[in-house]
């Protein structure tokens, strides 16, 4: 009999599940069908694979750091290492160009007034050797493939040695805060008108400098209108604060070092102009670059290296641009030792005076140009007065205090009008006079210019011609030594007259010709010579003939045919005398021979 089952159960029994079934635990399993977890081994074989990865990497570092990174040697030189920054206070002549012990000298050009100031400046440096350690190798490995690998960094080279005590004194702070004033150990601030992350291989091209210590509020307001100017052209300013030489020759000296330091740059950073600004002047509109006064680009006053300007009493050095350049170092050396190898010359305004006398000598004066006045180095006036050429007005570059009466109160009352930026002063700069006045000075000098070399080639050539007549007529009354000296002038002119672009060398063509002219004394002095031989014996011959008619007047027996023939040779000759004086005037007056014009005007008036 079959047992009975409920109809709703066997439904169940014989419907699939609906959901998957849930999954047995491990733990549910017998233990005999369990499987044993392995138990981790200290030397276990993927573990030892990775002790050895780690140390590979590790030794790896170590060796990476010591191929690429500085010797063993050079870590222990730094009492050795060249201090290129230093540039003097030494304790012994023979310690040039090397670090000494710590920074000497005190507040001056040289050393560093507070070894504080260059612990904050330098106070990011840890000067402790670090402790080895992995984080170190790899450190020190990072560091030497980013200074060997320079296209890691293109835009800055990276250190090739390690900071010594020197380096780190003489180091630029820059990893704390970059600071846009470089404090350098000398006394002198340079502070750099383009920030280093705007400069993107930007090259500045004007830099401007002045002195400025023992100032008080006033001078540091005036300076504080040259730093805005600096910073919306990307100028350069260099800041002395404090003096090097007596009285005011530490100017001189200042500039000639800025320009020894320039030239020693490489070929591609050097400034191009350097301007001088004395600290009693003031920006009034600093919209107004320097570039607009320097001449045009070109080589058509590629020779003008100085800019100046004048004022009633002649030359003012307040403000000056000039070119960097060997030029420039001659001219300033011949500056500063003026006093000493010119000292009876009167020096009124000391260092200015001997500039103003030395850019009037021929070697410096064909490379100077005299600008207006009022451009870059205007005197004080107000706009109800009749103002002079030379005076201020709304809309200028600056305003110079030169020797004004109670200076301080005249400085605050134009810092007063500088610092409340007022439109009718800080004028747009194409909205002023600079630039058609400046396009208009250029374009006269550049008349001038070539007026003047149209006339030093004239005179060249003319030279020429009247060298090469005298050397055929007279050339045999000189010495071979004599000939050869005129003769080789002669054919170095002849030849620079010849060349194409003679114009670029006319300067060497100016030298040539008074050297020239110089040599060529002694055929004028042969042609002096040659001319005067017969007259002498002419005028002897007149005097005799006259003697003898005189005589014959009162002496009886004389035919009066021989008279008359004496007396119509005497005529003649003298007639020919006459004749030979004017040929040989107009022949001093096309050849310049003084001399002989004197000689022969005196034997003609006794004929």
């Amino acid at each position: 009999m079959t047992p009975w089952a409920s109809p709703r159960g066997r439904a169940l029994r014989d419907t699939p599940p609906i959901s998957p079934l849930t999954p047995l635990s491990p733990s549910a399993l017998p233990l005999r069908l369990r499987s044993a977890a392995p138990k981790p081994g200290v030397l276990s074989v993927g573990r030892l694979k990775t002790y050895g990865l780690i140390l590979a990497i590790i030794l790896l570092g170590f060796w990476a750091t010591a191929a690429l990174g500085p010797g063993q040697g050079s870590l222990g030189a730094g009492a050795g290492m060249y201090d290129a920054a230093s540039g003097g206070s030494l304790s012994d002549p023979s310690d040039f160009g090397k670090a000494g012990k710590g920074v000497l000298g005190g507040g001056g050009i040289v050393g560093v007034h507070d070894q504080s100031e260059l612990e904050m400046d330098a106070g990011f440096i840890d000067t402790e050797p670090d402790k080895s350690s992995v984080k170190g190798a790899l450190s020190g490995l990072h560091h030497a493939v980013a200074d060997n690998l320079q296209s890691w960094k293109p835009y800055h080279a990276g250190r090739k040695h390690p900071p010594s005590e020197v380096s780190v004194a003489n180091k630029t702070p820059t990893a704390k805060q970059k600071k846009p004033v470089l404090t350098a150990p000398s006394g002198e601030i340079i502070k750099d008108g383009i920030n280093e992350e705007d400069r993107l291989g930007a090259r500045t091209r004007v830099g401007k400098c002045t002195i400025v210590f023992n100032g008080n509020s006033y001078w540091e307001r005036a300076l504080r209108t040259h730093e805005e100017h600096d910073r919306l052209h990307g100028y350069r300013l260099h800041v002395l604060r404090q003096g090097l030489l007596d009285d005011v020759w530490s100017k001189p000296a200042y500039i000639l070092s800025l320009l020894l330091r320039e030239l020693a740059r490489p070929e591609s950073e050097p400034l191009e102009w350097l301007v001088w600004v004395d600290a009693d002047t003031i920006i009034l509109n600093p919209h107004v670059p320097i570039e607009v006064f320097l001449p045009p680009a070109g080589p058509e006053f590629d020779d003008v290296h100085l800019i100046y300007t004048n004022d009633p009493n002649g030359l003012n050095n307040g403000i000056f641009p000039i070119r960097v350049n060997r030029w420039a170092v001659d001219l300033f050396s011949a500056i500063l030792s003026y006093r000493y190898y010119r000292p009876d010359a009167p020096l009124v305004f000391r260092d200015q005076s001997a500039m103003g006398a030395l850019i009037q000598e021929p070697q410096f004066a064909s490379h100077t140009v005299a600008a207006p006045q009022r451009w870059f180095n205007a005197y004080q006036g107000e706009h109800n007065e009749t103002l002079a050429p030379f005076q201020v007005r709304r809309g200028d570059l600056l305003v110079h205090l030169a020797g004004v009466p109670d200076r301080e109160k005249r400085m605050g009352y134009w810092l007063d009008r500088a610092e409340q930026h007022l439109d009718d002063w800080e004028i747009p700069f194409k909205s002023t006079s600079y630039p058609q006045e400046a396009k208009d000075f250029w374009n006269e000098q550049r008349r001038s210019k070539s007026e003047l070399l149209s006339g030093i080639r004239l005179k060249a050539t003319t030279l020429l011609a009247k060298t090469s007549e005298r050397l055929d007529l007279y050339g045999a009354r000189l010495t071979n030594k004599q000939r050869g000296a005129i003769s080789g002038i002669y054919h170095q002119l002849s030849d620079l007259v010849a060349r194409k672009k003679w114009q670029e060398e006319y300067h060497k063509m100016e030298i040539l010709m008074a050297r020239l002219e110089q040599k060529s004394e002694l055929l004028s002095s042969a042609f002096e010579q040659s001319h005067k031989l017969p007259l002498t014996p002419a005028h002897s011959v007149i005097v005799a003939g006259e003697k003898d008619l005189l005589r014959a007047t009162y002496t009886e027996g004389v035919s009066d045919a021989n008279l008359q023939h004496i007396g119509e040779t005497v005529e003649n000759l003298k007639k020919l005398v006459v004749d030979y004086a004017g040929v040989l005037e107009r022949e001093r007056a096309q050849h310049g021979c003084e001399r002989c014009h004197t000689g022969t005007k005196a034997i003609a008036g006794e004929v």
